[in-house]
């Protein structure tokens, strides 16, 4: 989860950014969860403007990529997944390569993350070999960013 102190609200930036839009200098982050940094671009005409979300939970990460995948004026540049350690008290942060949802006949279950050299990342305790039962695939890195990572 990501805390919030009031006194870290920077007043005069929100008014440029619309109403119920609210800015920070600082958040805390537990230190027991992952988090997820999602580059993404909008279209504003024939420019790209490019903006960076923090979210922790998973569902909301699947929401997050179905949405733009459905939007021609939306595109995810990068993904990544910042990972606890927190026996040394520190963070590793991993690109993803792919999302897959993992479904059976009881419903959806928590999705697939493989990173970029094809290491699955699980923050709990699953299977590797989860994505032979994997129904759909969710995000793939963008052509574009292939060549340059």
């Amino acid at each position: 989860m990501l805390k919030t102190v009031n006194d870290h609200e920077v007043s005069g930036f929100a008014l440029m950014h619309g109403n119920g839009v609210r800015m920070w200098r600082a958040v805390s982050m537990e230190l027991r969860i992952p988090y997820f940094l999602v580059c993404h671009a909008f279209k504003d005409g024939n420019a790209w403007l490019h903006e960076t979300c923090l979210l922790w939970r998973e569902a909301d990460v699947v929401d997050f990529c179905k949405e733009v995948s459905s939007d021609a004026n939306r595109k995810i540049v990068q993904l990544s997944m910042f990972l606890p350690d927190s026996e040394a008290g520190r963070w590793s942060l991993e690109e993803l390569k792919e999302i897959w949802s993992e479904g059976d006949d009881n419903g959806p279950r928590s999705p697939i993350f493989v990173a970029y050299d094809g290491r699955h990342i699980n923050h709990g305790e699953r299977n590797a070999s989860a994505i032979a039962n994997a129904k759909e695939k969710i995000y793939s890195i963008p052509r574009s960013n292939r060549s340059s990572i």
